[in-house]
């Protein structure tokens, strides 16, 4: 008599509950990835804008 085992059977009823894991975490990191490149791309916008507006304020305050 030879005997069987049955090791896949919690690999298979573990497998539902691990997708919609992996699902959510690939959805938070996309969100997280698109999160910091729209930041970069705000703080380089009003560093510009900083830039400008000191310029601006410079013009009516500098030594004549």
């Amino acid at each position: 008599m030879t005997t069987v085992y049955l090791a896949d059977h919690p690999l298979i009823t573990a497998v539902p509950a691990f997708v919609p894991a992996f699902i959510v975490v690939g959805v938070i990191v996309a969100m997280v990835v698109r999160d910091r490149r729209r930041d970069d791309h705000d703080d380089e916008e009003e560093a510009f804008l900083a830039d400008d507006e000191f310029l601006d304020g410079d013009e009516d305050t500098g030594p004549r």
